[in-house]
């Protein structure tokens, strides 16, 4: 069992519906799941995590300022070679995922398991689900 930490802020509802949908299929493959706001999130949580996630929504072609903070938070954490991936949600451009990733790969130097995986905002539970599935399986599959 995998203790599996998701750090994410979400503005209308688009990104905690993916984070959700993430939490209840890595739950259902027996895999420990804590979710943190991106304005609770301590250093300890990452540092903790067998596998961290992080992710935000685009907010004018940009990640949005919360999820901007907790990447300078994490540069304090010890994360070189953890295993991670990257998740946003968008509604007409996605550019925060590039953001994310980034700085995981090239500042944090952690190993990413999977590429990352953008989610259009829909208030269809089953339309996430259909596009999130595929990314927990990758992730799963590293694990």
């Amino acid at each position: 069992m995998a203790n599996i930490v998701i750090v994410f802020d979400s503005l209308r509802g688009n990104t905690k519906r993916v984070v959700d949908t993430m939490s209840e299929l890595f739950t259902a493959a027996g895999h420990a799941v804590k979710a943190v706001k991106a304005k609770e999130v301590e250093v300890a949580d990452a540092e903790a995590a067998d596998l961290l996630l992080l992710g935000g929504p685009t907010y004018h072609k940009d990640l949005m300022n919360t999820m901007k903070q907790v990447l300078f938070k994490l540069e304090k954490a010890d994360l070189k070679g953890k295993p991670g991936a990257a998740f946003a949600s968008f509604g007409w451009s996605g550019e925060s995922l590039g953001i994310v990733e980034d700085t995981m790969i090239n500042l944090y130097e952690m190993n990413m398991v999977a590429d990352g995986i953008k989610v259009k905002q829909t208030p269809v539970a089953a339309k996430v689900k259909k596009e999130v599935e595929p990314f927990v399986q990758k992730i799963l599959a590293a694990l």
